[in-house]
């Protein structure tokens, strides 16, 4: 059985593990409907540029006639492929319509490598309406019966109503819906190109995926056009500022990363872009070290095993690849966590400390709700990081943006930038600040919700390109659990101290009263009291907390959440009542996953409360009620702390 399922892993991973895309055999009266979710803009192209294009849908339906259904949402784009055959020889004509815009491409065979775009509809139209555009409907095309032709729909939805359908009117009668009688779901041709597998599918990807993000017109030729024979698609050379008529150019390296035009093309980097996924680490650094220079994650890796990620490696100029050679360092303890240590709190005054835990990023629209255990509202929080610039060279601006309903308080370098303490809609405000590569900066940002609806946003953007900042790999804090006794802010108090006892880390408050008492923080500290309620806390260490304040205790390690498949390998139907069970298979070792848990049929997510630290991967199957089970889905991935 072919698994169709979104694993999300923790808090903040979503993994998407594709289905089986194409059936193994063609089945007649259906075709296959693959949609992507959360994709703004009403443009092809920006359904055909995710990353998630073609290969991994979000969700996959089956229809059996050109006619989609109405009104599924917002933000989202499909893709419809399979086979038409006319029912009698003849001239043709195509007519489409939808709600955004839709693209209707046919094959002169059935091989896809022959499709062109003969219909589509550039802005929207109502249901029905075939005229409204005269690119809506094809010019005629000769058709065979008995033949097959490739098609494909292609479709962007914003905002409003959603549909798209396919017409056709031909020998004997009048225009209408294309029916299930016409309709081939479907399957990997049998025929390919003279080329490998491998290539044929990689040199059509980078040109398709080159082609759709710069809406150029459908090319049918393959292998692509290459004029001066240097192995590089023309339409990339031009893209990219090259002369499609030099093969010299293919040996060029115009963004100074290290890999010349031609890798460029084949690893599907950016040539004028020297760090294509925004890393901190060059292309070419990246590919000489075996990393991904499309993948930002492995930034924070650690290749080498010596404790320090694979960016603070680059930035210090020592060996990725050697545990021998590793930063210098002034404090030889110094642990972070990457994201933001936050603290929560009761009341709009910092009043009563409930929870301290770790953020990927502060990026929150909890609506009329709240996080952790907190009321919905009278309420405040505290972000606390360190920015570190991932620009290589020169000085570079960036701009700190906070959106808050309400108060907001922004901290750079422990000073004031932003202050807007005050009842308020979502209201955003900016500060920009110049940094030199690799230069940090302290990071703080204080919330309060009043009532009403609750957001607290932070983004970073570089002012010299125009594109946000990765969070992954630019903000760190000191880990609460640590054991340096870094005391950043000079005011006596720990860095650990303060993240755990829910003072401003960067900001020097040793002298600050939170108590009624006049018991200074200072005081507190040197006296192993909690500086709010004075309560002893001999339990902590002056360097670390209790696992108890640092997450909170009734979350999961790691959640499993699918949607049941809706077909089998064979591409026939399964339906829900057919289910028996899932399988879900997990271990620290991704190519023995030893541990099994067995869930439900009707159950659609999955806690595991209890895992070792380290890294931890997942796989699901499918046990139907005969006993049959699926492959193992592609594995999802998550490190416990």
């Amino acid at each position: 059985m072919s698994i169709a399922r979104s694993l999300v892993v923790g808090s903040f991973i979503t993994i998407s593990i594709a289905p089986g895309l194409a059936l193994s055999k063609s089945q007649s009266g259906l075709v296959e409907v693959l949609y992507w979710d959360d994709i703004s803009g009403t443009k092809v192209s920006e359904l055909t540029a995710h990353p998630d294009y073609p290969q991994k849908p979000h969700e996959v339906i089956e229809i059996t006639s050109l006619d989609s259904p109405r009104n599924r949402g917002d933000n989202f784009g499909a893709l419809v492929r399979g086979y038409i055959e006319p029912p009698l020889d003849g001239d043709y004509r195509f007519h489409i319509s939808g709600d955004d815009e839709t693209q209707f491409f046919l094959s002169s065979t059935e091989q896809p490598d022959n499709g062109e775009l003969i219909a589509n509809v550039p802005g929207w139209t109502n249901v029905g309406e075939f005229d409204k555009y005269s690119s809506q409907i094809s010019e005629s095309k000769t058709l065979e019966n008995g033949q097959r032709y490739y098609f494909e729909i292609r479709f962007k939805e914003g905002g409003g109503s959603d549909h798209f359908s396919i017409a056709w009117e031909g020998p004997g009668f009048a225009r209408s819906i294309v029916p299930s009688s016409a309709l081939y779901s479907w399957a990997p041709p049998e025929d390919s190109p003279d080329m490998s597998i491998a290539e044929a599918y990689h040199l059509g990807y980078r040109a398709g995926f080159l082609d759709a993000g710069a809406a150029n017109a459908f090319d049918p030729s393959f292998p692509m056009k290459d004029q001066d024979g240097d192995g590089i698609y023309d339409n990339w050379e031009l893209a990219h500022g090259l002369d499609p008529t030099d093969p010299a150019d293919a040996q060029s390296d115009p963004d100074g990363d290290l890999l010349v035009a031609y890798d460029e093309f084949f690893l599907g980097t950016a040539e004028g872009n020297p760090d294509t996924d925004g890393d901190g680490i060059p292309d070419g650094v990246e590919v000489s070290n075996s990393l991904d220079p499309l993948d930002s994650a492995d930034a924070e890796e650690d290749m080498d095993g010596d404790g320090f990620t694979n960016l603070e490696e680059y930035n210090a100029g020592t060996d990725l690849q050697s545990a021998d050679e590793t930063p210098e360092v002034t404090d030889e303890n110094q642990e972070y966590l990457a994201g933001f240590v936050s603290q929560y709190f009761r009341g709009v005054s910092f009043d009563e400390l409930v929870v301290v835990k770790n953020d990927a990023m502060v990026d929150f629209d909890w609506g009329d709700g709240s996080p952790s255990d907190l009321p919905s509202d009278d309420f405040s929080a505290r972000w606390a990081s360190e920015f570190v610039a991932p620009h290589d060279e020169g000085t570079i601006e960036y701009r700190f943006t906070t959106r808050t309903d309400d108060g907001v308080r922004l901290f750079l370098a422990g000073q004031l930038v932003i202050d807007v303490w005050q009842n308020q809609g979502a209201t955003s405000y900016s500060y920009d600040v110049a940094l030199e590569p690799g230069e940090s900066v302290p990071v703080a940002m204080e919330y309060y919700e009043k009532g009403g609806n609750a957001v607290a946003q932070l983004s970073v953007v570089d002012k010299a390109t125009g594109t946000s900042v990765n969070y992954e790999n630019v903000f760190r804090v000191t880990d609460p659990n640590g054991t340096n006794s870094t005391d950043t802010d000079q005011d006596g108090l720990p860095d650990t101290w303060e993240l755990n006892h829910g003072t401003n880390v960067w900001v020097a408050d040793g002298d600050d009263v939170l108590n009624s008492s006049d018991v200074t923080n200072l005081e507190a500290y040197e006296s192993g009291l909690d500086p709010r309620t004075l309560e002893s806390t001999e339990t902590d260490s002056d360097s670390s907390t209790s696992d108890e304040t640092v997450s909170d205790p009734d979350a999961a390690l790691a959640t499993l959440t699918w949607t049941a498949p809706l077909t089998r390998e064979d591409g026939s139907s399964l339906s829900l009542s057919e289910i028996d069970h899932y399988l879900v298979n997990y271990g620290q070792d991704s190519s023995e996953l030893t541990r099994q848990v067995q869930i439900a049929s009707d159950a659609t997510n999955y806690e595991f409360n209890e895992l070792e630290s380290g890294d931890w991967y997942f796989s699901i199957q499918v046990v139907d009620r005969e006993g049959l089970v699926s492959v193992p889905s592609d594995q999802a991935s998550k490190s416990i702390l």
